[in-house]
């Protein structure tokens, strides 16, 4: 990875492609990275971050400084608020009269942009929801107000600003810019996307990848895996997806000259992609073995049920985020027990989801699925008219 004016320069790219660092409005990271496009006379934006006063005029300020008046394209690679929340608000700019330039992103996750107030409120009940099959709560002690009122809900659901369908256009149905394809990155989020422009063979990945550590301290720099969130991803599904982006990148970055990768946190481009891949790879086999060797290595747990949340101590953690792994190992331990080598029981009060061995898993498991073939990879392209 080097520093992303770097890259850009060393690729010929400064000036055409620009890095907007704005506030993400949550907790970590703190910045996200827009991505300003000019080709052909157009203006394209990747991502917008949240809907906030105060991070609306940082993104107006990015766009100022820039001398952006007006974007004819807004791509946003997942609807998350820090990714989409504002889209509405800065597809409007230098526009009147409600007209706004186009927002291009999955359909699967537009509902947070066209009524949020209720898309985010359903995410709610899934993130207590989830955190409750972890075994970090009880489910049913918690009160509606615990819920309703809790500082996570108030604060972030005022991060996506209400946006009418029509002004939205859907990748995944063919509606694209020139030259920029999309593919399907699920995992981290149902509807996340790495956007690929084959002109200047540059990757916008969204959360999928993400760079960490301090330009001035080579050896801070790395990969962190994110956080697999919850809403439509019930028990083994995120896990799955993540795999498959695994296998389907591998497959994407062998084929195609992708000269960098702008994550859409940190401070770095990715200008050896497959080197990614690999990491993604060691973390998730990592996991796993601290499961065989270092939470199952005592004879004692073999016979005992266990929750997801117990393995923590046990094994690496990812450093995006302090639930990032708890999730990633609740998604394994569903799918080990979709092949039947765990029993997983859920109580119905509590919603905890209880494991238990039943045979050993074999040590190559993992291995195994990251190296399945994908098979077709999916690419939306722009449909021809």
């Amino acid at each position: 990875m080097k520093p992303l004016s770097q890259a850009l320069a060393e690729l010929g790219l400064a000036g055409r492609l620009e890095i907007l660092p704005v506030q993400s409005g949550y907790p970590s990271p703190k910045q996200v990275n827009l991505v300003l496009l000019r080709r052909d006379g157009a203006t394209l934006l990747f991502e917008s971050s949240a809907a906030t006063d105060e991070i609306v005029r940082d993104v107006h300020a990015g766009l100022d400084a820039h001398a952006v008046g007006r974007l004819d394209a807004l791509l946003v690679t997942h609807c998350h608020g820090d990714h989409a929340g504002s889209a509405g608000i800065i597809a409007g700019r230098g526009r009147t009269g409600g007209d706004r330039a186009p927002i291009y992103l999955h359909s699967s996750g537009y509902r947070f942009l066209t009524h949020p107030s209720a898309a985010f409120l359903q995410e709610t009940y899934d993130i207590f929801l989830t955190r409750a099959q972890w075994g970090l709560l009880a489910y049913d002690a918690l009160s509606e107000e615990d819920m309703i009122e809790h500082a996570l809900r108030k604060r972030f659901a005022c991060y996506f600003a209400r946006t009418p369908r029509s002004a939205l256009r859907f990748v995944d149905k063919g509606q694209l810019p020139d030259s920029i394809i999309a593919i399907p990155t699920p995992g981290h989020s149902g509807d996340c996307v790495l956007y690929y422009d084959e002109e200047l063979r540059v990757a916008v990945p969204g959360d999928t990848i993400i760079c960490t550590g301090a330009v001035d301290k080579p050896e801070t720099h790395s990969y962190v895996i994110p956080i697999f969130t919850v809403t439509g991803q019930m028990y083994s599904m995120a896990w799955e997806n993540y795999l498959e982006t695994i296998r389907v990148l591998r497959r994407f970055f062998s084929t195609h000259e992708v000269r960098a990768v702008l994550p859409p946190h940190g401070k770095f481009a990715v200008t050896e992609p497959l080197e990614w891949v690999a990491f993604a790879e060691r973390y998730f086999e990592g996991i796993y073995r601290a499961l065989l060797e270092g939470f199952l290595g005592d004879p004692a747990r073999r016979s005992t049920p266990f929750h997801a949340c117990d393995l923590t101590p046990h094994i690496p953690n990812a450093g995006a985020h302090p639930i990032s792994t708890p999730s990633h190992v609740f998604g394994m331990l569903c799918a080990l027990a979709d092949e039947g080598f765990l029993d997983l029981s859920e109580d119905a009060h509590t919603r905890q989801i209880t494991f238990r061995v039943l045979a050993t898993p074999p040590k190559d498991y993992v291995t195994r699925r990251l190296f399945e073939e994908p098979g077709q990879v999916t690419v939306y392209r722009k449909l021809a008219r």
